[in-house]
């Protein structure tokens, strides 16, 4: 089995996910409460284009060994853990790119549950054993882009350059189409971009251990357990036995956003949630979400929906009731 069709093969996945061709695509799809699909087109034998559309924290991945492809990761929305050869853990974010080979993991992370991106996979085997054409006559080199971009020492993360950024976008008007042969030129295109743009390092990418990562992952767990705790950074950091300052960090670098903001997201979905499925009170919602006094809960829901708390419900049930 080639280094690129492991990484597609329906039969080294779980159950929940299936792989199956839609027209000129072949559709991955994620079933279950938390789910996503890559759609995936072919190039070329050996590179692959993949438009990305997660709404969940892990993406299961058949690859378990190492191979010798280049991946090109596009960030438009949400947060991607990247793995390093030395153990780290960076983290893509909305308007980054990733460039380096594939390293052996059992899954992909996605700390947000929100992931939509381009992804280009170039086995590099193949293309040297079979050149692509489109690549020969555009003088797109995958060898030139690693070495433009050191990715021989280390995995290239970076600010993805405005009019590669145009070029994204393009491509992202195109991932529910057929149109192969602009996809392939446009994907070309971008190739040839990143190969000659001037290189670009961003003074706003961290580099975590997996402890730290470890760490960040376990507060989430805490404070999502529960949404009626109150919880304290320094109650937290004293339980992992690290400062303040550096829980918070840990967090903000996972997870995009800092520990109040996202405490603040987490409860005012949860009290969505049960203004759509449950008819308690909106008092027992707030407190459920960890507010004690329901005119704060409800000052702090408007400004996040933009509609009091009973308001939010009506609409829900008239759009249930439109549905049916």
């Amino acid at each position: 089995m080639s280094n690129m069709s492991q990484l597609f093969d329906a039969s080294r996945f779980p159950s929940n996910v299936k792989v199956r061709a839609n027209g000129k695509a072949t559709v991955m799809t994620l079933y279950g409460s938390e789910n996503g699909s890559l759609r995936l087109f072919s190039l070329w034998e050996g590179a692959i284009l993949s438009f990305n559309r997660i709404y969940t924290q892990v993406w299961p991945l058949a690859q378990n060994e190492a191979a010798n492809i280049l991946l090109l990761n596009f960030c438009r929305k949400g947060r991607c853990e990247v793995a390093l050869e030395d153990g780290q853990f960076a983290f893509l974010s909305q308007g980054h790119m990733a460039v380096g080979t594939q390293q052996a993991q059992e899954e992909y992370r996605y700390p947000s549950g929100l992931y939509e991106g381009v992804e280009l996979f170039l086995d590099l085997d193949m293309l040297a054993h079979r050149p692509y054409p489109l690549f020969q006559e555009g003088e797109v080199s995958p060898e030139g882009i690693m070495e433009h971009l050191h990715t021989s020492r280390r995995l290239y993360l970076g600010p993805t350059p405005a009019c590669v950024q145009t070029l994204l976008d393009d491509l992202w008007q195109l991932r529910d189409s057929e149109e192969v042969g602009l996809l392939k030129l446009l994907s070309a295109q971008l190739l040839w971009k990143v190969e000659r743009q001037p290189l670009e390092t961003s003074p706003t990418v961290r580099y975590f251990t997996s402890s730290q990562v470890s760490i960040a992952r376990e507060t989430r767990n805490i404070l999502c357990a529960d949404l009626s705790q109150n919880h304290t950074a320094r109650e937290l950091a004293d339980r992992f036995q690290v400062a303040e300052t550096s829980l918070k960090n840990y967090f903000r670098g996972v997870f995009g956003e800092n520990l109040s903001t996202f405490l603040r997201e987490a409860r005012m979905h949860r009290a969505a949630e049960l203004l759509q499925s449950s008819e308690l009170r909106v008092a027992e919602i707030a407190a459920q979400v960890g507010y004690e006094n329901q005119s704060k809960f409800a000052a702090v829901f408007v400004r996040h929906f933009g509609c009091p708390p009973l308001e939010y419900r009506r609409r829900a049930h008239l759009s249930i009731a439109d549905d049916n």
